[in-house]
């Protein structure tokens, strides 16, 4: 048998860690038939199948397993390896990815980042918008951030700020239903709301309770799907204050009230901070967070709260 690479046993754990051929793709950034020969390829060289697919997508045969603890192995040293020629790495080019939830991923960093490139025309920023949180040790990206301290200890992390959660309703939604002016007056509305795996979100739990289960008509997991949905009359929203402030035909009820503040960490790991191309884009994030401080907490537009 010929000696394994690195790449292939990356193929692998990416198959066994999504249970699926087609999420594995995406996240190599392949498609899904040249990952799906790479894996019978693998199978080949080592003699044994390594997956059964299931109706609950592909699963680990015993083989599998087996070679699973050993992947994970070469997976961490392969990680260490990268992580110290990053860190040796002085110059001001190539690629830095970001992991940011979707509202900051989608329509605030994008903006800030024209001076940036200004300033490093050789440094590419890839966004990856994802409301989980990413593996920051398993290089998922290179800079995390995230609306929670996070506990692992061999990451860094910096509080950059705060983003305020408000709630919200249409002009249109407001003058057919009437708006609310006590929380028990919520029982009487409708409430686009978040999909359930979302629910762990402290605005989105304070906000539900508020409201009776039928009244809850719309779900999403997109956040920009949600605001669409408030936008349109469908019920009232919980959004940030930084986007749905900027919409004219919104109205923050109840300021007061309902209010929710949601900490900001800028985070990575110790080796990659080292590097000179992630430290210039971390540095450059948390100084646009502290410029923006007031926009994030919902302090620049208050004239339209009712």
């Amino acid at each position: 048998m010929s000696d394994l690479d690195w790449s292939a046993l990356r193929d692998f754990l990416a198959v066994a860690k999504t249970g699926s051929l087609s999420r594995a793709a995406q996240t190599l950034n392949i498609s899904q038939p040249t990952l799906s020969r790479r894996i019978a390829a693998l199978e080949e060289q080592l003699g044994a199948r390594l997956f059964v697919r299931t109706p609950r997508g592909l699963l680990l045969t015993d083989d599998g397993e087996a070679v699973l603890e050993g992947a994970r192995r070469v997976e961490t040293e392969a990680l260490a390896i990268e992580r110290t020629a990053d860190a040796a790495q002085q110059t001001l080019t190539g690629l830095v990815r970001i992991s940011l939830t979707e509202g900051l991923g989608t329509m605030w960093l994008p903006q800030k980042l024209a001076t940036f490139h200004q300033l490093h025309p050789g440094l590419c920023v890839e966004i990856l918008v994802d409301n989980r949180a990413v593996d920051l040790v398993r290089r998922e990206a290179d800079i995390a951030v995230r609306m929670f301290r996070p506990q692992q200890p061999d990451l860094i992390a910096k509080h950059v700020g705060d983003v305020v959660m408000g709630l919200y309703g249409s002009r249109a939604y407001l003058k057919e239903h009437g708006t609310p002016e006590r929380a028990e007056d919520l029982k009487k509305h409708i409430l686009v709301g978040f999909e359930e795996g979302m629910g762990c979100n402290p605005a989105v739990q304070s906000l539900e309770s508020h409201f009776e289960r039928d009244k809850i008509i719309h779900r999403s997991n997109s956040f920009l799907g949600q605001l669409a949905a408030t936008r349109s009359g469908i019920g009232l929203g919980v959004h940030d204050c930084f986007l749905a402030d900027a919409l004219p035909e919104l109205v923050r009820l109840m300021p007061r009230y309902f209010q929710h503040k949601l900490e900001v960490w800028l985070v990575t790991h110790p080796d990659v901070r080292r590097s000179a191309r992630i430290r210039a884009v971390y540095d450059f994030i948390s100084a646009a967070f502290a410029e923006d401080r007031a926009l994030l907490m919902g302090e620049q537009e208050t004239k339209k709260a009712a």
